[in-house]
């Protein structure tokens, strides 16, 4: 049996000439393994305190049997603390009746559990594949997941000197992003064109993220230089109001 390994990407891109993705790329062809990526968008400090969690129950978790913890998960008259407990204790067990239960509590869990389920689910799977299969299993995870062999990203792109873009530069923009995601075997979840930036939603590889965006920025860039080249692309967060305002405000 071999062990396994889940490593936590959090890292971001403040300019576009920095190569950072691409050595975390490399990074991860050098793995030698069965890799996964947790599809869940769930905030880094969340997971970070599920897995180190997850170590003291593993360290020193009390007698029990799963079948007692699948009842502690499915009630509703039990505090969170005790369920957050359940889904670490079934999520280690390494037996598939947890597996099941982790799974079908998933698909309608309490709001306030729903994250701490995700990763439950996740790391049950990391320790039952591990059991069954000679091959190492890589789960990666990062702020806003992925889906399938690639990973999502965030952009915040703003206009040269914050001029507000033109409706023909809007359909320029739309139409170049677009196309850039699909060339590069990527999917675009979401696009939004404000005033004077954009912000795209997109699944894509450490390997061509740079590329996608930087590609499609200097195509429309050809019919007048109005995109800033200075733009954000990160897989950790997705920018809110203060974040977007920040972004704009920098000289």
């Amino acid at each position: 049996m071999q062990n396994s390994i889940l490593l936590i990407i959090a890292e971001e891109m403040k300019k576009y000439n920095i190569n950072v993705f691409e050595e975390i790329q490399q990074s991860l062809n050098g793995l030698q393994g069965n890799i996964h990526i947790l599809e869940a968008t769930i905030p880094i400090e969340q997971q970070k305190a599920f897995f180190n969690y997850a170590e003291i129950v593993r360290s020193s978790r009390r007698e029990g049997v799963v079948e007692e913890y699948i009842k502690i998960l499915n009630s509703e008259a039990v505090p969170l603390e005790n369920k957050r407990y359940a889904m670490v204790f079934l999520s280690i067990s390494a037996d598939i009746k947890a597996f099941r239960a982790l799974e079908k509590y998933n698909q309608s869990p309490q709001k306030e559990l729903s994250n701490w389920a995700s990763l439950a689910l996740l790391q049950a799977r990391m320790i039952l594949e591990n059991e069954l299969s000679d091959e190492e299993q890589i789960f990666v995870s990062t702020g806003l997941g992925g889906k399938g062999d690639r990973f999502r990203f965030f952009a915040f792109l703003k206009s040269k000197d914050l001029i507000p873009f033109s409706n023909y530069q809007r359909n320029l923009i739309e139409k170049e992003m677009d196309f850039s995601v699909h060339k590069h075997y990527g999917e675009m979840e979401k696009m939004e064109i404000k005033s004077n930036y954009f912000t795209l939603l997109l699944l894509s590889t450490f390997k061509v993220i740079r590329t996608t965006i930087s590609s499609a920025v200097e195509e429309c860039n050809k019919y007048g230089g109005f995109i800033d080249h200075d733009f954000v692309i990160t897989n950790m967060e997705i920018f809110n109001e203060e974040d977007i305002q920040k972004e704009l405000n920098k000289e």
